[in-house]
């Protein structure tokens, strides 16, 4: 039987950079995490290889258990892309707090942002001009932290004897849906960093979305992720060239 953790826890290159780009940004969850206690992140500064050029990201502590992490992307008068997410971190608790993101393709600018009122358990949100509020679930993670929260997740089992999958609440796009994300065993993966073991770990789909998304955690790195591959008709990978880490 398959063990889980509790579910607690207008063309080519715009369709391409829209539906492919909200996963790119998960990598910065690569970021060292210290061993000595969940709660203690490292911030952090790295240069990620993508084909459409190198992106920036970084993870910065702003006061308190308070952090900010975000990326860009500068593809000059073609695509220039930003993205900013606010969360708190208490023990092996990720409390998000607000996400936003906006990107400009050619003459096309998107704006999407969302803030996550705990307090009345609600989540207001913006995608371009629409906008609205849902009911916030306990345990929902933002659109940039279920891979964060699987690190934190994975770093406090047992190596051997992980569970077959993992479940989280994740909001993305005016909705709360659950992810579910199966272990797949460990294997060596080639990076620009050289060659690392690895567990593979793949978000599931149904049958009929015909996509993958197959993300690559370093036991050695802290379970940092050192490689995504995604796969929706239009293959692109993502691999992390240089990172260091602050104080």
């Amino acid at each position: 039987m398959a063990k889980s953790i509790s579910k607690k826890n207008n063309f080519i290159l715009e369709r391409l950079m829209i539906n492919k780009l909200p996963i790119f940004f998960l990598i910065i969850f690569s970021f060292h995490l210290s061993a000595l206690a969940p709660e203690e992140l490292k911030p952090s500064k790295a240069t990620l290889s993508m084909e459409q050029g190198d992106m920036e990201v970084w993870l910065e502590r702003k006061e308190g258990d308070t952090w900010e992490m975000g990326s860009k992307v500068d593809g000059g008068r073609i695509f220039n892309r930003e993205e900013f997410s606010v969360f708190k971190l208490k023990n092996d608790s990720l409390i998000p707090i607000e996400h936003r993101i906006k990107m400009k393709i050619l003459f096309k600018k998107i704006r999407a942002s969302a803030r996550f009122n705990w307090q009345d358990n609600k989540l207001d949100f913006k995608e371009g001009k629409n906008g609205g509020s849902i009911k916030l679930e306990e345990g929902t993670l933002g659109p940039a932290t279920a891979q964060l929260k699987m690190r934190l997740d994975l770093r406090s089992m047992d190596i051997n004897n992980l569970p077959d999958e993992i479940i989280y609440k994740v909001y993305f796009r005016g909705e709360i849906k659950e992810r579910t994300y199966l272990l797949k065993g460990f294997e060596k993966t080639k990076t620009p960093l050289g060659v690392f073991d690895t567990l593979r770990v793949e978000r599931q789909f149904l049958p009929e979305e015909e996509r993958e998304q197959i993300y690559w955690f370093a036991p050695d790195l802290d379970f940092s992720i050192v490689r995504i591959l995604n796969n929706d008709g239009r293959k692109s990978d993502l691999l992390l060239k240089s990172i260091e880490f602050g104080d």
